[in-house]
């Protein structure tokens, strides 16, 4: 599910065990954190947006909104156990719910919540951690943070907002890869981890277009933005060293993660490329084939895909979609008739995923009326 795949903030092994007994105190923050857990669940099984179609079977489905209330409503005006994972995890499932339906809102709250937490505790820097975590405990911590900070920069790149958590001043490592990991679940790992370096080179990018024009001079020159070729330098060189247990499409354990994960990368590559074409101000040529191999890799993807990645995907494809508008303005226009096509064909791509993502109605009639303005 959503939680596992795109944002797992919970160990598989906690999932699965933590609350099978079904005792538990309602007023502390694991209880928030079930809440929330089912609130995102439910809001995936409404969609059909799993895997395994027989995990639906059975009773009908709780509404999610009921859970979210019930999670809110467990958030206390003082948080006293404030060092507990538990509340940064329920946080960021109540901003990923938030973001799924569309709750900006909501969305700035629970974020602001956890970086409230993260401030107060260092949660940015491994030297504040404690020093007696196992380190289970300290690859749980990581894989949380990172989590939040790919929620954070997917959500600056898409509503305009600044970068709250910038990577610069992050002093965190990625989970480790075990050799005795089963080889699907290094795989993954290390598709997770490369998707991660994506979103912190799409910071940069984020970064280099929306930079700040009107600094004071005495404070420009610890502020200035990479030259335009050093993001593509930065994007090739990650490319090249993306890890071989990704490239081999022949392995036998491709599961429906793993391929869900190609998806990913395929399409953050294609943002992050695209950005830093603009930004060096590259010809509109070079984004329209990158656009054209994005849009015929999505049309080979199988719905499911595309459901279980839900808004987020719909997102990026939108902002495709509004970068392209404004390469059509390069070179004198001379590409806009390209650039029109291929804003309708995503808007149509998008928009035939209406029934199943509730955000992709809005997103497809956005992206119709760009290509009609070009």
């Amino acid at each position: 599910m959503l939680t596992c795949d795109s944002f797992p903030f919970l160990p598989e092994c906690d999932l699965l065990t933590r609350w099978e007994l079904g005792t538990f105190n309602s007023e502390g923050p694991s209880y928030m954190l079930l809440m929330a857990l089912c609130a995102v669940s439910c809001q995936t099984a409404s969609l059909n947006a799993v895997f395994d179609h027989t995990l639906l079977n059975g009773e009908p489905l709780p509404d999610s909104e009921q859970y979210f209330d019930e999670a809110v409503s467990r958030i206390p005006t003082r948080i006293t156990q404030s060092q507990d994972l538990d509340y940064l995890r329920a946080f960021g499932l109540l901003a990923v719910y938030s973001l799924q339906r569309g709750s900006h809102d909501d969305l700035h709250r629970y974020l602001g919540l956890y970086h409230a937490l993260v401030a107060q505790h260092g949660f940015h820097d491994e030297s504040r951690w404690p020093k007696d975590l196992a380190i289970i405990d300290v690859d749980d911590r990581r894989r949380l943070f990172w989590c939040m900070y790919r929620l954070e920069v997917h959500s600056a790149c898409v509503l305009g907002h600044i970068v709250r958590m910038p990577e610069s001043q992050v002093s965190v490592l990625y989970p480790r890869i075990f050799p005795t990991m089963e080889p699907e679940r290094q795989a993954w790992t290390a598709g997770w981890d490369y998707i991660t370096d994506l979103f912190r080179l799409l910071e940069y990018a984020i970064f280099s277009l929306r930079g700040c024009k009107n600094r004071k001079a005495v404070l420009a020159v610890f502020c200035d933005r990479p030259s335009p070729a050093t993001l593509l330098d930065g994007l090739a060189r990650l490319k090249a060293s993306k890890p071989r247990i990704l490239e081999d499409p022949d392995r036998d354990f491709q599961s429906n993660r793993c391929k869900y994960m190609a998806v990913q990368i395929t399409c953050t590559e294609t943002l992050v490329n695209i950005m830093a074409l603009l930004y060096c101000q590259a010809p509109a040529r070079e984004i329209m084939e990158i656009t054209k191999t994005l849009i015929e890799k999505m049309e080979a993807a199988p719905l499911i895909m595309f459901k279980v990645a839900g808004s987020q995907i719909v997102h990026q494809l939108l902002g495709v979609g509004h970068m392209l508008h404004n390469a059509s303005r390069h070179e004198h226009g001379q590409h806009r008739a390209e650039a029109e096509r291929l804003i309708a064909f995503l808007g149509d791509l998008v928009k035939n995923l209406e029934l199943d993502i509730p955000s992709a109605a809005e997103a497809g009639e956005r992206l119709q009326r760009l290509a009609e303005t070009i």
